[in-house]
């Protein structure tokens, strides 16, 4: 394996963290753990080479990683549509399906026959442990609130809790924590149907959400909301309608206590019908007002093709705001809703077409929630692995992307009030999320767009995302969300680069002793350790500074006896038992940080991880994501259904790319398109 320790592959240069980096630097000094971790990796790799393992890759691992990655990449093109975008949803999310049957049935604008037809496909999209996926996510974070959703919308369409798929479900639910465990979106329907109390949802207060942008975030479980779906829960959660319905669903509470709890609360609860039911202050209406007026102007301002997704609590929190059914921005909410879930099959007729055929499942997806994180992240790893930036497959998916840029109304909130939101988003309520933008721009700067069609829709997206930051330095209080924009930053080389910096500095400061950096849950998360490497040095952190090498450090202690790397979850589920089966996405995402940093110390893990990558590939050129618990029933065909793309395709084709460039940069490796993969 050549080594390129001075400076990582497709490491922009010109940008330096600057003084406060500096002094950061020099506080991130190697401590014993670190040093006691490279030593059990040397102990490792000694091990390695005990069993006839040689230090460098063989010239027939070399060809079998160019093979893989040939592989790989001849599936993904084949995959890509005609208008330039991936999609991996089609086995899809019920989650919407779920909702429009809640939605109708609130409104009152429902038919037995679009119930049954909706309790039709959730029924055929149950998982055989009993559960529905909830995203495209490996996991399985979205699963519960979804598996609630889906069991509410059968409970409405008439399945009896006693029929077996919804004692299955049931069952599933209890185990993975019951409603309390829900979700904030999910808690807000179950209160809507008086299923629980409104005093159990907390809600952000609509005098608040149009705080800037980098106070909105500060805190409450709504912080993983977008900002349409906050305002809308603010509407919903200050006015409290509740349409009762004739049974509970007590036997999803995971206790006894609960139960008795909840047949209390629902023994005092009067019936109430949607509306202003609840006393509110001046200032509160005059708030759910500008809510209000928000929320149509940003659904009336629409997308630049097609028509922006509509999310079904938006539209109960216009109906109780007092805006009737005949609204155009409620009907045409509506008639979408219509238009993309489930509806009643008309008669067959002999010379007509299939229904149903894959093709049609595929672009219903796309319809439902445009695939802007799969084309995103299929454009990057095509880039990875070698595809020229001006291939037409990645022109196509660059230009899709272009189209799929949400601007909106100003809200107020940001350094310039004026200034309205712009970017992409990977959510489900067509608001610009940082995520989003920071990985669609990384995207766009590895493709050669035609003229300077994408450079206005880059200048825009990268002001909007500099004034997302936080007055500390980070975005959205998250270590991931820092980490993707100081990337899509240092890519552009965005302005003057004082956003950069400090966004580098608070990501420095956040650093672990043991040299990871933390996820959602406070504990060391790969996933963002393995993102944060190449950050920063794409923004100018050398890569022999000990922030880089004690990061290096800790992903080298974590990886496999195998030469593969555990998942988040997997990792977590197997404490006190192992480290945890070796993941293909997390083995792609150590590797591709080990590539970035270099140095002697990585080669022989790096070589080695590629090798599982390559032994770990199917016959149809993808990788099976591990389950955090692959001895459930159904784990492993609940994840082959979440979809082609993610997980499973998209990492391991970037990080066997990235390793055949650094390999060997002068030889060529043929697509299936017959462009040069070099």
């Amino acid at each position: 394996m050549r080594r390129e320790s001075s400076r990582p592959v497709g490491t922009p240069s010109g940008t330096h963290a600057g003084r406060q980096t500096a002094a950061a630097l020099k506080a991130r000094a190697p401590d014993e753990s670190q040093s006691q971790a490279r030593h059990q990796s040397a102990g490792k790799r000694e091990d390695r080479q005990a069993e006839g393992r040689t230090p460098e890759a063989s010239e027939a691992q070399q060809a079998a990683a160019r093979a893989a990655a040939r592989r790989a990449v001849r599936i993904l093109l084949a995959r890509q549509d005609d208008q330039g975008w991936w999609s991996g949803r089609q086995a899809g999310d019920v989650t919407l399906d779920a909702e429009a049957v809640l939605v109708r049935e609130f409104l009152g604008t429902g038919s037995p026959a679009l119930a049954q037809a909706a309790a039709q496909r959730i029924r055929s999209l149950q998982q055989p442990e009993g559960s529905w996926i909830g995203g495209p996510d490996p996991d399985a974070s979205c699963d519960l609130p979804a598996s609630v959703l889906a069991y509410l919308a059968l409970r409405l369409a008439g399945d009896s809790p006693d029929a077996y798929h919804m004692a299955v479900a049931a069952g599933w639910i209890r185990d993975a924590g019951g409603l309390a465990a829900a979700g904030l979106s999910t808690r807000m329907w179950l209160a809507v149907f008086g299923l629980i109390s409104w005093a159990d949802v907390r809600v952000p207060a609509p005098e608040g959400i149009f705080l800037p942008a980098r106070q909105i975030r500060a805190g409450g479980g709504w912080t993983g909301c977008g900002h349409q779906e906050a305002v809308a829960l603010s509407i919903v959660g200050t006015l409290r309608p509740v349409r009762r319905l004739a049974a509970g669903l007590t036997e999803l509470l995971a206790d006894s206590r609960a139960v008795q709890d909840v047949r209390a609360r629902s023994a005092r609860m009067t019936v109430r019908s949607a509306g202003l039911t609840v006393s509110v202050s001046v200032a509160q209406r005059a708030a759910l007002r500008r809510c209000g007026q928000w929320l149509l102007d940003w659904q009336r301002a629409g997308p630049l093709v097609g028509r922006r997704p509509v999310l079904p609590s938006a539209l109960i929190a216009l109906h109780v705001l007092g805006y009737p059914l005949r609204e155009p921005v409620l009907c045409d909410g509506l008639a979408w809703l219509d238009s993309v879930t489930a509806r009643p099959r008309p008669p067959a007729r002999p010379d007509g077409p299939a229904f149903g055929t894959s093709g049609r499942h595929v672009r219903l997806a796309a319809e439902r929630q445009p695939p802007v994180r799969e084309t995103a992240l299929a454009a990057l790893a095509l880039a990875d692995a070698g595809l020229p930036a001006g291939a037409t497959a990645l022109v196509g998916a660059g230009s899709w992307l272009l189209t799929q840029r949400v601007e909106g109304p100003a809200d107020g909130t940001g350094p310039q009030p004026d200034a309205g939101p712009y970017g992409w988003t990977f959510g489900r309520d067509g608001y610009p999320d940082v995520a989003g933008t920071a990985q669609v721009l990384l995207a766009l700067s590895r493709i050669d767009l035609p003229g300077a069609s994408g450079a206005p829709a880059v200048l825009h997206a990268i002001r909007w995302l500099a004034g997302t930051q936080g007055r500390d330095g980070c975005w959205e209080r998250s270590a991931l969300s820092t980490v993707l924009a100081v990337q899509a930053l240092a890519a552009h080389g965005a302005g003057d680069g004082r956003a950069l910096r400090r966004g580098v500095v608070w990501l420095l400061r956040a650093q672990r002793a043991d040299g990871a950096w933390a996820g959602q849950d406070g504990a060391a998360d790969l996933r963002v350790t393995a993102a944060a490497v190449p950050a920063l040095l794409a923004a100018g952190v050398m890569p022999g500074k000990p922030p880089v090498r004690s990061a290096v450090g800790w992903l080298l202690s974590r990886q496999n006896l195998d030469a593969g790397w555990p998942g988040t979850a997997a990792a977590r589920a197997g404490r006190g038992q192992g480290r945890g089966r070796s993941d293909p996405d997390a083995t792609a995402l150590a590797l591709t940080a080990l590539l970035a940093a270099g140095g002697t110390e990585v080669t022989d893990p790096a070589d080695l991880a590629a090798d599982w990558l390559v032994r770990a590939q199917h016959a149809d050129g993808g990788w099976q994501v591990a389950s955090a618990d692959a001895t459930r029933p159904g784990a492993q065909a609940g994840s082959r259904r979440r979809g082609p793309l993610t997980p499973g395709l998209l990492q391991p084709l970037a990080a066997l790319g990235q390793y055949a460039v650094v390999l060997s940069s002068a030889e060529t490796v043929p697509t299936a398109a017959g462009a040069p993969l070099h």
